[in-house]
C-alpha cells in the first residue's frame, strides 16, 4: 500500500540557479598596454582573392610581460563600410581614395580586449577592410579570405614570439602562447573564425585553437566546426543578419562527429541588435556608417513593440549590450582557453550571467559526446524516433496534435511554421552558398491536460545517477492560437523509477525558455530553441539508479504547441 501511495505522489520543486563564486568580468591583476602594428594597406593578398588587403591590428597585453607566455585571443570584425570623408559619408572601397579615412572597425572591441589583457591574455584585433571591400565578388563571400587573413596574423605573431620583429623588437619573444588560442568573429567575421578553424586544420594545425566564438554571425557556407568548444551569440533584434542564420553553426555539429569532446553553446540575447557590440559601429561613436541596425534595416522596425523605439520596448542600450559580450567573452575564453572551469556554469545556464549583464537572455548547451557526460534520449532526427528513442526505448505520445518531425532533410517539411517567413525561423532558414538542410525537431501540440509524451529507458540504461541533469531544447510556437500571445507556456517533466514512484518538476521553476516570442514586425517573433536543464537532484526521492521513463506532461496549461529537440541526460564536466 505504501508503494502505491508513493506512485501517486508528484513532487514539484523550485530550483534556483547556482551562485557564481567569481565574476569573470572583474578586472585582473595586470596593468595593460595597448599598441598597434601596421604593415600597410596592401601588404597581403589571400589566395584567389581579387585584391590586396591590409595587415593592421591592435594589441592589448599585460604591461609586465615577465609572467608570459600568455594565451592569445584574436578578434575579427565583420563587413562594414571601409572609408569615410569629411562630409559624413561612408564608402565601401580599399584602399581609401584621397580625402577619405579608413574606418577603424578593428578598434571596436577594445573595451573587452583591455579587460582580457588585465586578466593575463594577449588580445589581437585584426582589421579586415580590404576583405570587406570586395568579398561579394567571390563565391564564398570572403570566408576563406578571412580565414587566410587570420592565419597570416598568427604567422606574424609567431615571428614576434620566436625571434621578434618590427615594430616591437624582441619584447614579445617567448610571451605569446600559440598553443592556447581563442578566436572571436563578428558578423561575416564570425563565419571567418569558423572557416579559419578548418583552414588551420588543413594546414596541419600549426596553431592551437582552443575556442571559437562567432558573434551575430553569417553562415552562408555552412562550415562545420567540430572538436573545439563553440559559443554562438545571437541578438534577437538583429537588423542586419536578421534571420540569425548563425544558429546553424550549433545545430549542424551536434551529432556530426562521433566522440566530439567539445561542448557547444549559444546565447540568445533578447533586445540586442547587430552593431552595438562594436563601439565603432554604434551611433555614439559619431563615425559615418555607424547605425542602430534594427531601425536602419528593418522596414517599420521602429514601431515594433519589442525591438522598436518607445518606452515599452525591450531594446538594450549600447552599454547594456556590450556588458553581455564582455560577460560571455570572458567566461568563454577563460573557461576553454585559460582552463578556469569555475565559469562553465555561466555557459551551461546553471548559473546566472555575470553581475551587470541583463537576465533577459537564454543560454543553450550541448554536452560533449562522452558517455560519462551525455546520454541522448531522443534526437528527433528520423521518423523512427517518434516511436522508438535512440536508446531503444518506446516513445508514447498521448493526445498530441500535431505530433511530427519538421525542419530537417526530405521527407520532412523544410519549415516548421509554413505561415512564418525564413527570418522568423532561424533553425530552418536557407543558406546562400549551401543546400544543407535545416534542423529536424519535434512539433507537438495539445488541447487538454491529458497531453503527454513519454520516453522509456531500456533496463540496461536506467541508471542515470552519474549525470547532473535532464535537458532538452524547446520554444513556443507563436503561430498557434493555442498559445496565448504574450503569455509563457509551462509543463511538467516527470521521472518514474522501477518501483513506480514519480516526481515531476515544472519547467517554469527552473527556466524561462517557454516565453512567448515577442514582436510583430516582419522578422519577429522568432522561433529559437533554448535549453532547459533540470538538475536530477530536483526529482526528490526518485531512485536515479533505476529510472524507467521520462515524460513531458502538458498539464499546466489547457492547450498549447511547442517545438522540442535534443532530449538527453547530461553533465557539464
Amino acid at each position: 500500500m505504501k508503494k502505491t501511495l508513493h506512485a501517486l505522489l508528484l513532487l514539484v520543486v523550485l530550483v534556483a540557479p547556482a551562485a557564481l563564486a567569481q565574476d569573470p568580468t572583474a578586472p585582473g591583476p595586470f596593468a595593460v598596454t595597448r599598441e598597434e602594428y601596421n604593415f600597410g594597406d596592401t601588404a597581403f593578398t589571400p589566395a584567389n582573392f581579387p585584391g590586396p588587403v591590409e595587415l593592421l591590428a591592435s594589441v592589448h597585453h599585460p604591461t609586465d610581460l615577465t609572467g608570459g607566455p600568455f594565451p592569445l585571443v584574436v578578434f575579427l570584425h565583420g563587413r562594414h563600410a571601409t572609408c569615410f570623408n569629411g562630409q559624413g559619408a561612408a564608402f565601401l572601397e580599399w584602399p581609401c581614395s584621397a580625402g577619405r579615412t579608413p574606418i577603424p572597425s578593428y578598434q571596436g572591441y577594445d573595451y573587452v580586449g583591455a579587460l582580457l589583457a588585465s586578466q593575463g591574455y594577449f588580445v589581437v584585433s585584426i582589421s579586415a577592410n580590404g576583405v570587406n571591400a570586395v568579398d561579394n565578388t567571390v563565391f564564398d563571400l570572403g570566408a576563406l579570405a578571412r580565414a587566410e587573413l587570420i592565419q597570416k596574423h598568427l604567422d606574424i605573431l609567431k615571428g614576434f614570439t620566436t625571434s621578434g620583429g618590427a615594430p616591437f623588437g624582441t619584447r614579445f619573444v617567448g610571451k605569446i602562447d600559440l598553443t592556447r588560442i581563442g578566436t572571436m568573429g563578428h558578423s561575416r567575421g564570425g563565419e571567418g573564425v569558423a572557416r579559419h578553424f578548418t583552414f588551420n586544420i588543413s594546414q596541419g594545425s600549426p596553431y592551437g585553437i582552443r575556442a571559437v566564438l562567432p558573434l551575430a554571425p553569417t553562415d552562408f557556407n555552412r562550415t562545420l566546426v567540430n572538436n573545439v568548444p563553440l559559443l554562438v551569440m545571437l541578438p534577437y533584434c538583429d537588423g542586419d543578419v536578421s534571420d540569425l542564420q548563425g544558429v546553424h553553426f550549433f545545430d549542424d555539429v551536434r551529432y556530426n562527429v562521433p566522440g566530439d569532446p567539445a561542448s557547444k553553446h549559444y546565447v540568445l540575447v533578447m533586445g540586442a541588435d547587430h552593431d552595438f557590440f562594436n563601439t565603432v559601429w554604434s551611433p555614439s561613436s559619431g563615425i559615418p556608417g555607424s547605425a542602430d541596425d534594427w531601425i536602419a534595416f528593418v522596414p517599420a522596425g521602429e514601431s515594433d513593440s519589442f525591438c522598436g523605439k518607445g518606452k515599452a520596448n525591450q531594446r538594450l542600450t549600447e552599454s547594456q549590450q556590450r556588458a553581455v559580450s564582455t560577460g560571455f567573452f570572458t567566461a568563454f575564453f577563460r573557461t576553454f582557453v585559460g582552463g578556469e572551469t569555475q565559469f562553465l556554469p555561466i555557459l551551461t545556464g546553471d548559473a546566472p550571467p555575470p553581475p551587470g549583464v541583463t537576465r533577459n537572455l537564454h543560454v543553450t548547451f550541448h554536452a560533449p559526446d562522452n558517455p560519462f557526460l551525455r546520454r541522448d534520449l531522443n534526437r528527433f532526427l528520423t521518423t523512427t524516433e517518434l516511436s522508438t528513442n535512440v536508446l531503444g526505448g518506446a516513445v508514447t505520445p498521448n493526445a498530441l496534435s500535431p505530433y511530427e518531425i519538421c525542419g530537417g532533410p526530405s521527407p520532412f517539411p523544410p519549415r516548421c511554421i509554413p505561415s512564418a517567413n525564413n527570418s522568423q525561423q532561424p533553425h530552418t532558414t536557407p543558406s546562400a552558398r549551401s543546400n544543407a538542410p535545416g534542423l529536424s525537431q519535434l512539433h507537438s501540440g495539445w488541447t487538454s491536460a491529458s497531453g503527454s509524451l513519454q520516453d522509456d529507458l531500456p533496463p540496461s540504461l536506467r541508471n542515470i545517477s552519474g549525470f547532473q541533469a535532464i535537458q532538452f531544447r524547446v520554444v513556443v510556437d507563436f503561430s498557434d492560437p493555442r498559445n496565448v500571445t504574450g503569455v509563457p507556456q509551462d509543463f511538467h517533466v516527470a521521472l518514474t523509477d522501477t518501483s513506480g514512484f514519480t516526481a515531476s518538476v515544472a519547467v517554469s521553476s527552473v527556466s524561462s525558455a517557454l516565453y512567448f516570442p515577442p514582436g510583430e514586425t516582419i522578422v519577429v517573433p522568432k522561433i529559437v530553441l533554448s535549453t532547459v536543464r533540470i538538475p536530477l537532484s530536483a526529482f526528490r526521492r526518485v531512485n536515479l539508479n533505476a529510472v524507467k521513463s521520462v515524460a513531458f506532461q502538458f498539464d499546466q496549461k489547457p492547450q498549447g504547441n511547442v517545438l522540442i529537440d535534443d532530449v538527453a541526460f547530461a553533465s557539464a564536466q
